[in-house]
């Protein structure tokens, strides 16, 4: 299931989001992942894919097709997906443009949602 939801990401690097919540919510959304939440669709708002996500975990426990979430549990400010190797995709802060990152000391997310 990971693969096909990688996938769909994959297709997305170099187009324009206006946030990495809409992003993910896009390829969740496309890949026909189920929410945890009533509504069928993932929703753009950080706030409320914390909510849709049914097991949020330690960035230690990471696996490719998890969220990774900077900021607070009540308060996210950016996700992306781990695509592993310490990599993950997600919008750029600077540019608003979907691209492979580098996890680093310096910008870490604070936890991990997996829905697989």
């Amino acid at each position: 299931m990971a693969g096909k939801w990688l996938d769909v990401a994959l297709t997305q690097l170099g187009k324009s989001y206006h946030s990495s919540g809409a992003f993910v919510a896009f390829v969740m959304n496309t890949s026909k992942i189920e929410t945890n939440a009533q509504n069928s669709q993932w929703s753009p708002t950080l706030n409320d894919l914390v909510q849709e996500v049914p097991d949020l975990k330690k960035i230690e426990n990471a696996r490719p097709g998890d969220l990774l979430f900077w900021g607070k549990l009540s308060h996210p400010y950016s996700v992306g997906i781990y695509i592993g190797g310490s990599h993950f995709i997600s919008v750029t802060e600077k540019d608003a443009v979907v691209k492979v990152q580098v996890l680093n000391d310096n910008w870490c997310p604070e936890f991990v949602g997996s829905v697989f």
